[in-house]
């Protein structure tokens, strides 16, 4: 048998091939060997019980295994809760301790991963034994295995993330495996810290509530005080003042009371919100700009029945006219005076008798600018008719939750449950004295520089808003749609103050209405991750695969080891009266020898490969065996087998 060290004879620098003589080769060894060379291999056949790593005991990895099985349960159990319970744990925002404050965050963050973390160290205590293990277990196969596969093999001394990719390539598949899992485990815990997640969850339940008013149009008559309902809508619409109780910009709300609030107790903690079945008011307009000569005229009134021509503009200073139209059937008129007085004019009037095919009543605006030299008198002028529609809806109303009785309640939402009723004749009549109350109130002031009523001066500077304009300015000149959706603002805001406020009346009798309202908390939950919960139980589920197979792996095969190789001292025992142990001896003996074994091996492995030659170290195979009957492993190599058809290394 040749070994391809150097050569202690040789020159320096150069490889030769010598012979293993008896010299070289403790007589004894090579008789004990053939004696035993074909005794069975399992320690409990030969002496001890075999020696195996803690982390590949069969209660380690059951360990492992419980904790993997536990976690795949608890979040499989949590997702279901939270998927049910919208979260499974209420949680704070802060946790006050030793006079600071921490974070409650942390503990679905951080410990998800501390404890994946832990369980990953636990494993790559496992991986690492398995991969110590290797050489062992070839070295105990009948037939030994060749260096690399043993006295050469060190998962060890491969960085950390190759090390499966070295296993895979010596065709160790659970090594490998074991060694991929500990990579995986590096991705799992930060991926842990995303498993829960901490947010908004709303919860209901149910409250009576008590209604102890009502509407009543009728209420809305000629001796209602407009000039109060004016003065609350210019707050409201022009200088952005808070909305009036149970109101919003369209409708005004039956207004309702929990049995909590009439007691003056506290409400229900962390409720955001009351929703409650309710009636809605609202009032609107349908407003068209008429085209002049199409849609409607505007000419000179008599003064008197002569026939005399009427004064020429350019030298008359005042003029009565006379507006006529017809709008989508309805006939208006207006009839108005124009001076030099005043320098914009907006004409507001009632039409009350058109019939129901065309929407029985119109309000009527026209608006222009002073001009002498203009036949009318006026310039820039646009004429506005809206039709009037009153609509109540039944719906459900969210508003917040009060402290008290007194306190506002700012109206969240509106949501219909039936289609709109019309209302007009909900009294009867009501409403011709209320659109012929709307113009009723005029106030006349020598600073103003505009003719209109009470109600127009309100639809003005809600057009002049519209417009984008802040300063009043005579020269500004609204746009007819500008005034067209401005008038139906101020409608809509007029109808609904008036009913939260003049129309609504005492409920009749002792007994108020009640009715059954839900009210809304929002809590602060915790909820599992569906798609990181997954991801972990996915990949559990296959580490605790590869987990069995290492186990399985461990008790099948064994090794002839009856102590830990811990120390030098250790090891020495296991290569006592080995040859590897001369081949090492060759190598320190050699010329030039720098103090590396593994790097002269590495150059004559090279060299070697050069020639097509192989050194005996590398060609051989070897393998522990028990020496003469006595329980003493040692590492020789594998003589007087039949190694010429060995497969693959296998395990």
């Amino acid at each position: 048998m040749a070994n391809a060290l150097r050569n202690p004879g040789a020159p320096a620098g150069q490889f030769t091939s010598l012979p293993l003589s008896p010299a070289t080769t403790p007589p004894h060894l090579d008789e004990e060997y053939h004696d035993d060379a074909h005794k069975a291999t399992d320690p409990s056949q030969n002496g001890p019980k075999e020696w195996i790593s803690v982390p590949l005991q069969p209660w380690s990895i059951g360990l492992f295994i419980s904790i993997a099985i536990s976690l795949i349960i608890a979040i499989i159990v949590l997702l279901v809760i939270s998927l049910r319970n919208h979260g499974f744990a209420t949680v704070g925002h802060a946790l006050a301790a030793y006079s600071a404050t921490w974070r409650l965050s942390l503990l679905w963050t951080a410990f998800p991963s501390l404890v994946f973390t832990l369980l990953g160290l636990h494993w790559a205590a496992i991986a690492s034994a398995a991969s110590d293990r290797q050489p062992f277990v070839a070295l105990n196969r009948p037939d030994g295995g060749l260096a690399k596969e043993t006295v050469l093999l060190d998962y060890r001394a491969t960085i950390s993330f190759l090390r499966w990719y070295e296993a895979f390539r010596n065709k160790h598949w659970v090594v490998g495996l074991a060694e991929l899992v500990v990579l995986v485990f590096s991705v799992l815990s930060p991926l842990a810290a995303s498993l829960f997640v901490a947010t908004s969850a709303s919860f209901n339940q149910q409250t009576p509530v008590v209604f102890n008013g009502t509407f009543n149009q009728a209420a809305m008559n000629s001796s209602m005080d407009l000039r109060a309902l004016l003065d609350t809508v210019t707050a409201t619409l022009i200088y952005g003042a808070t909305d009036h109780p149970w109101t919003d910009h369209e409708h005004a709300f039956r207004p309702f009371y929990t049995q909590f609030q009439l007691a003056g107790e506290p409400p229900p903690r962390n409720a955001t919100s009351l929703t409650a079945p309710t009636v809605a008011h609202a009032g609107y307009l349908n407003c068209t700009v008429l085209e002049q000569g199409s849609d409607y005229e505007i000419t000179i009134k008599s003064e008197n029945s002569s026939t005399q021509p009427p004064t020429e503009p350019s030298v008359r200073s005042s003029a009565q006219f006379v507006m006529t139209g017809n709008d989508r059937g309805c006939s208006i008129q207006q009839e108005f005076t124009v001076s030099d007085l005043q320098v914009v004019y907006f004409v507001t009037s009632s039409q009350i008798s058109c019939s129901v095919a065309a929407l029985f009543s119109r309000l009527v605006f026209t608006y222009g600018h002073w001009s002498a030299t203009d036949p009318t008198l006026l310039a820039n002028t646009s004429v506005v008719s809206c039709a009037v529609g009153y609509r109540k809806t039944t719906g459900d109303l969210s508003v917040t939750v009060p402290s008290s009785r007194e306190s506002n309640r700012e109206i969240l939402g509106f949501n219909p449950t039936e289609e709109p009723q019309d209302s007009r004749d909900d009294a009867f009549g009501f409403w011709r004295l209320f659109e012929w109350k709307l113009f009723q109130s005029s106030t006349f002031s020598v600073d103003t520089t505009w003719a209109t009523t009470d109600f127009g001066t309100i639809i003005l500077y809600r057009a002049l808003q519209r417009q984008g304009i802040r300063a009043r300015s005579n020269a500004t000149v609204l746009a007819g749609n500008v005034l067209a959706q401005s008038i139906s603002d101020v409608f809509t805001s007029v109808y609904l103050t008036g009913m939260a406020t003049v129309g609504l009346v005492p409920t009749a009798g002792d007994s108020p209405e009640t009715a059954t309202a839900t009210i809304v908390t929002q809590l602060t939950r915790l909820f599992v991750v569906p798609w990181v919960a997954g991801t972990v139980v996915g990949i559990l589920a296959f580490i605790m695969a590869i987990a069995i197979s290492v186990l399985a792996h461990a008790r099948r095969h064994k090794t002839l080891l009856y102590e830990e190789p811990a120390g030098l001292f250790a090891n020495a025992g296991l290569l006592e009266d080995s040859e590897l142990i001369e081949f090492a001896r060759r190598v320190k003996n050699s010329e030039g020898f720098d103090g590396k074994l593994m790097a002269v091996l590495g150059e004559e492995g090279k060299k070697g490969a050069q020639r097509g030659v192989e050194s005996d170290l590398v060609r051989d195979r070897w393998k522990m065996s028990v020496i003469g009957g006595i329980v003493k492993p040692r590492v020789i190599i594998a003589d007087g087998l039949d190694v010429t058809n060995v497969g693959a290394a296998g395990p």
